[in-house]
């Protein structure tokens, strides 16, 4: 391990000894329409993280962090920003686990994603215009209030829940020669690495970003951090502007690839997956399939794992993809 590495395979395995009570293995499946649309002789692998109580794989950072708090801790609190699906997260594991959470999100965040985490009993907090200015929000209250920040990736509790699923992955199907995986903050990436440097060392992981919210992709090519003025695009999963600390250097030694994919590419992914799978993804629960199409001819007659990340797209961005208006 380089010194840069946030996590240990250790890490992930404490992880899931803590949550997996609370949260039940997710599937992992072929669909021979979905491999027929893909090509080039790809077996493609779903882990259906849509499954999961809050329909995202947040669900595995969120317990993983809010399990390893000392009780002081949990009795204080925790505060994160989001876009959604970090928050539901937090707001779940909080609501099962008895801890207050407060979530900060930007001003016109997605209303039903502020709706679930209302929902599983968080205090909502709105204000900034992105999520960047909805974690220096969370910054505040912290000092303000004394709680527990518990970022979406610059938190080496996120990042080992994320691994996770990696690890049920390889144990669901061994002979899986790649993975493609959204990236936003990268903590799903990043806890593959981790899994798969210690379990599976040959095995290849590739890194997909939005075109219109490409800081972590531009960053790794450039190989450097650089930030982006904006990240405006619907899949609000990955609409992050920097690139994060603890994730940054591991994404930039260890993907064999990264890739960016323009809006329209994730729209057709999530009706073609809608259409083969007959399950919905969001956005950035898209995006994997979306890079594994730009990646087809390189992972010719590979078997590669695709994760449908999240399901949590509002109605009124699904209307707008399913009548070709993105």
């Amino acid at each position: 391990m380089t010194s840069a590495w946030p996590i240990t395979i250790a890490d992930v395995l404490q992880a899931r000894k803590r949550i997996r009570d609370l949260l039940p293995r997710t599937p992992l499946r072929r669909y021979p329409p979905l491999e027929e649309a893909v090509g080039y002789g790809i077996k493609v692998w779903v882990k259906h993280e849509n499954h999961q109580p809050t329909q995202a794989f947040k669900a595995r950072n969120a317990l993983a962090a809010l399990t390893a708090l000392s009780a002081e801790e949990k009795k204080r609190g925790v505060v994160g920003a989001t876009r959604g699906n970090h928050g539901a997260g937090l707001a779940w594991a909080g609501q099962a686990l008895h801890i207050p959470v407060c979530i900060c999100v930007p001003r016109a965040n997605n209303p039903e994603k502020n709706e679930a985490m209302r929902g599983f009993g968080a205090e909502l907090i709105e204000e900034g215009d992105d999520y960047d200015a909805a974690a220096a929000v969370a910054d505040r209250l912290v000092k303000e209030r004394g709680m527990t920040l518990v970022h979406s990736t610059n938190n080496r509790h996120v990042i080992a829940g994320a691994g996770t699923m990696t690890l049920e992955i390889i144990e669901q199907q061994p002979a899986l020669d790649a993975m493609v995986l959204s990236v936003g903050g990268g903590s799903q990436a990043v806890g593959a690495l981790t899994v798969l440097r210690a379990m599976r060392p040959g095995m290849q992981i590739y890194g997909v970003q939005a075109e219109k919210a490409s800081a972590i992709h531009d960053s790794w090519h450039a190989g450097k951090p650089v930030t982006s003025a904006s990240a405006r695009t619907f899949a609000d999963g990955l609409a992050t502007r920097n690139t994060y600390e603890m994730t940054f250097a591991p994404l930039l030694e260890g993907l064999t690839g990264f890739v960016k994919v323009a809006e329209s590419a994730i729209a057709d992914a999530i009706r073609l997956l809608l259409r083969t799978t007959h399950n919905l993804a969001e956005g950035a629960g898209a995006a994997g399939l979306a890079g594994l199409f730009a990646l087809r001819e390189t992972l010719a007659g590979k078997s590669v794992a695709i994760c449908i990340s999240g399901a949590n797209v509002d109605q009124e961005t699904l209307r707008k993809v399913l009548a070709r208006e993105l």
